[in-house]
């Protein structure tokens, strides 16, 4: 169990004070920031946001959902390159389709429901995370595993977890899901965590990782986890993160990657004027009084 470790969680914008604090962490942790893609006007202070934060310990995951195609081609066209920025900055991106979201959704559903079973998707992912690393189990995935999985193949991730005492229909049907990835099959590796509560005989054992084994026998199986569900019963709970999933959309032609000098001479032309701002120091003192 790493409990060394926090999570973080941003959603659509990482103002100044939430940016000051994660760069004050010392030791490595992860942050989880929410993007809902389409309004330009949001995307040039992010971005330098975003620069400096990925230049700390911070493990940074972008959650990333695209607009609704009814909200009009451009906003959709601005979401697609701000998707791709973010990308280039981030060390882990993960989307969503929001109107795969809508699909799920039954009919005369309010706005404010939907809203609240948007906030369950983009959670699942964070949760899935958490429990991941926080788990003591038989064979642990901790940080570092994750870490290396990421950075391992370029690409996006895919995220999932399911659970029950018996699987009758196909995997591949569990899994998918109208606003995930489709092609989470044709990854380059996969780590997969399995949790298995009292009664969990051998041969179902068996049998799930027999299954996962077909159903991505086109990845590497970078590691599997294992740990045991402290209560009876027969349930299994099955955690799947692959990486190297290909991009929902093409890069436009025209857009460059991130230009991350660009940010670096802005932060040290920041660092530097700072210094020499008379009063800098006293805001500083003022601060960390305020802190302790």
């Amino acid at each position: 169990m790493d409990n060394s470790i926090t999570i973080y969680e941003i959603k659509q914008e990482l103002n100044e004070e939430d940016l000051e604090y994660l760069l004050k962490m010392e030791r490595e942790n992860i942050c989880f920031f929410r993007f809902v893609g389409g309004n330009p006007s949001e995307t040039e202070e992010l971005l330098k946001n975003l620069y400096r934060l990925k230049e700390s310990d911070i493990l940074l995951f972008i959650i990333f959902r695209f607009p609704f195609r009814f909200e009009g081609k451009s906003r959709m066209e601005t979401a697609i390159k701000q998707y791709f920025q973010l990308k280039d900055i981030c060390d882990g991106m993960i989307y969503f389709y929001s109107d795969g979201m809508m699909d799920m959704l039954e009919e005369n559903t309010s706005i404010r429901q939907a809203n609240q079973q948007f906030e369950k998707f983009e959670q699942a992912p964070i949760q899935a995370i958490r429990e991941m690393l926080h788990q003591t189990g038989d064979i642990n995935i901790d940080v570092h595993d994750l870490k290396t999985f990421i950075t391992n193949k370029k690409g996006s991730l895919f995220i999932r977890t399911f659970e029950g005492e018996s699987f009758d229909e196909p995997l591949k049907y569990l899994i998918s899901a109208p606003y995930l990835p489709t092609d989470f099959a044709e990854g380059n590796q996969i780590i997969i965590n399995i949790g298995y509560s009292q009664d969990v005989d051998m041969e179902a054992f068996r049998q799930i990782n027999l299954r996962l084994n077909d159903l991505f026998h086109k990845a590497e199986i970078f590691k599997l986890g294992s740990y045991l569900i402290n209560e009876p019963g027969s349930r299994l709970k099955i955690t799947l993160i692959a990486n190297g999933i290909s991009d929902p959309f093409t890069r436009p032609e025209k857009m460059k990657h991130v230009p991350f000098y660009k940010y670096w001479i802005m932060q040290k032309w920041e660092k530097f004027t700072q210094i020499n701002i008379p009063g800098h120091f006293k805001t500083l003192t003022a601060l960390n009084k305020k802190e302790h």
